[in-house]
């Protein structure tokens, strides 16, 4: 049994649940660093755990781009690749999906060859990942497995002209080629990789020139497998996509209709290829698709029912009618691009399905039903830019010239709709938000604008809204003699300013300076923290008096809102009959 004394030090954590208000504009801070020849950042990234960003910028060196790490609070910047060679530069990266590892490509050790490394997420020695190159050799794509253990790239690793499949693992060591090996002009055209990460697919004019079938290995290698059946004269495979369990290859193929090209099905492990669209005619297309995260149904966008007139349809996986999704069409409108909600209950597209001249964001329900219109009026020749939807299925944030033609900002939206706030602080002339990455917990999104200096675009972090300040807790208990409690006060997220709240005792049955201490004051919880403490001191009376009650309450809030504004301390009295009485000795009896 733990002691009582181990309890006489209270510590409440609970964390506050955010208050549901939509202010009409969020809180900003800058994460890159100034350069005064001016910067250029790219391809912000947020880690899985949602604390740090990684992205590409010529921060030291104008022109020059390297990659860099910040936490998504703000702070020191870390450069994560090696001294490049003259005219070097970082290409593109990804973090993996254990947050441990930045991926990237660079022309890093010699000037046009780009190669491939792993350095850690924070910082540290990067190391080279594909093999020697032969002369004039390069790596072109890359993907990390889900589990993190391995990198699977294409490169001219070989055969100069030859754009062949290799794994490697992500702690480096010798590669191994997963395809046949190909003469040169042979290339792998896509490939991904299992969710067990046990098989990579991919699609290549593997046998005969520029006839890219499907085929799937095993990412340790192996013998491959076929997944199509044989083409039509002239057929290919245009894309695919696994599913979530891993059991499924969807793909668009002109592989039975000349100038056709339809949606399929087929086991991973190999199987019959089942047709998901009705028969399509010379001319008609599936142009994209994705799979609902249950990976029960498929949507695609295609001109199914009007030649060039692409619009959104949903059918599941195991084949059967399809479904359109939009309300109808005319000629001249389109659908511009669509996402499934991370819990797969909405669509979210883009159309021009009001105004023909503008394209709009909308949500329908994946079962179908009728659209929301997400975004506020738009200005005359405003248009969506791109979209996302939050991991936690609350917000869509958008990237549009909603207020001003062809200035484009970034706003945020309630999932079923309602007010947007915009996320930007106002642009210069002819400045432009461009970029962005929403936070895994949601709580906030990243972007790259030329905000405050036009044509140098620089990264940003936007909170969702105003930080909410309160007590972790409304009431605790404690013990008379427990000598001081300390109380914690907590933001919902770490704050860009510092916030600072006044507290003083407002009621309660205790009596300050018999049976308690605490002077009124104010707390001050700095920018990147997310709690602050109030100790209150105990003091033992040693008067048989009953359990007593201190109210404290938070007022006046700067940087943020009031929420759980009031605690109550209940002090247990620990007395028994009153005063200590003095030790009586009886005397012995003796018999």
């Amino acid at each position: 049994m733990r002691s009582r004394r181990t309890f006489h030090v209270l510590f409440v954590t609970l964390l506050l649940t955010m208050l549901v208000i939509i202010p009409a504009h969020a809180a900003t801070l800058k994460l890159s660093k100034p350069n005064p020849d001016g910067d250029d950042v790219l391809s912000p990234e947020i880690s899985p755990d949602g604390q740090s960003v990684v992205y590409i910028a010529d921060h030291d060196t104008k022109g020059v781009y390297e990659l860099y790490h910040v936490a998504i609070t703000g702070g020191p910047i870390t450069k994560l690749n090696a001294p490049l060679v003259a005219n070097g530069d970082v290409l593109n990266f990804t973090i993996s999906p254990d947050g441990a590892w930045v991926i990237y490509t660079a022309d890093q050790d010699t000037d046009g060859k780009t190669e491939l490394y792993r350095v850690p997420l924070t910082g540290g020695t990067p190391l080279k990942l594909n093999d020697t190159l032969v002369m004039g050799g390069r790596v072109f794509f890359y993907t990390v497995s889900p589990d993190s253990s391995s990198v699977v790239y294409s490169a001219w690793q070989d055969t100069i002209g030859a754009r062949e499949l290799y794994r490697v693992s992500i702690t480096g060591g010798a590669s191994t080629k997963l395809n046949p090996s190909f003469p040169a002009g042979r290339i792998v055209r896509g490939f991904g990789i299992s969710p067990n990460s046990s098989t990579v697919v991919y699609y290549a004019d593997q046998e005969s020139d520029e006839v890219f079938e499907l085929y799937a290995v095993p990412l340790t290698g192996g013998a491959f497998t076929k997944l199509n059946p044989p083409l039509i004269s002239g057929g290919s495979i245009q894309g695919f996509r696994i599913s979530p369990d891993g059991a499924t290859v969807v793909y668009r193929a002109n592989q039975d209709t000349v100038g056709a090209v339809e949606l399929y099905r087929v086991p991973l492990a190999g199987g019959t290829p089942t047709k998901l669209n009705p028969p399509f005619t010379t001319g008609q297309s599936v142009s994209n698709f994705t799979m609902s995260p249950d990976g029960t149904t498929v949507i695609y966008y295609a001109d199914q029912d009007t030649d060039n007139l692409f619009e959104l349809y949903r059918v599941p996986l195991t084949g059967s009618t399809s479904t359109k999704l939009n309300p109808p069409l005319t000629t001249g409108q389109n659908i511009g691009g669509y996402r499934i909600s991370p819990d797969g209950s909405t669509i979210i597209y883009a159309a021009n399905q009001d105004n023909v001249n503008v394209l709009e964001l909308y949500a329908i329900p994946l079962t179908g039903g009728t659209p929301t219109k997400l975004n506020a009026p738009f200005v005359l020749g405003g248009r969506i830019i791109t979209f996302a939807i939050s991991p936690n299925n609350t917000t869509v944030v958008y990237l549009a010239d909603q207020d001003t033609n062809e200035t484009y900002e970034l706003y945020q939206v309630p999932l079923t709709g309602g007010p947007a706030i915009k996320l930007n602080d106002p642009l210069p002339s002819d400045g432009d938000s461009s970029e962005f990455a929403i936070a895994l917990e949601s709580d906030w999104v990243v972007y790259t604008a030329d905000q405050d200096t036009n044509n140098v675009t620089e990264l940003y972090v936007a909170d969702d809204g105003q930080a909410t300040v309160g007590f972790a807790n409304t009431s605790a208990s404690v013990q008379e003699d427990a000598n001081e409690v300390i109380i914690s006060i907590v933001l919902d997220a770490p704050a860009f300013s510092p916030v600072t709240v006044d507290y003083a005792v407002t009621g309660g049955t205790a009596t300050s300076g018999t049976d308690f201490t605490l002077t009124d004051g104010q707390l001050t919880i700095l920018p990147g923290e997310s709690d602050g403490t109030i100790t209150l001191p105990v003091l033992t009376d040693n008067l048989l008096e009953g359990d007593e009650t201190v109210e404290i309450t938070l007022s006046n809030p700067i940087n943020a809102m009031l929420e759980n504004a009031t605690f109550t301390l209940t002090i247990e009295d620990s007395t028994i009959g009153g005063a200590p009485q003095p030790t009586i000795y009886l005397p012995l009896l003796i018999r």
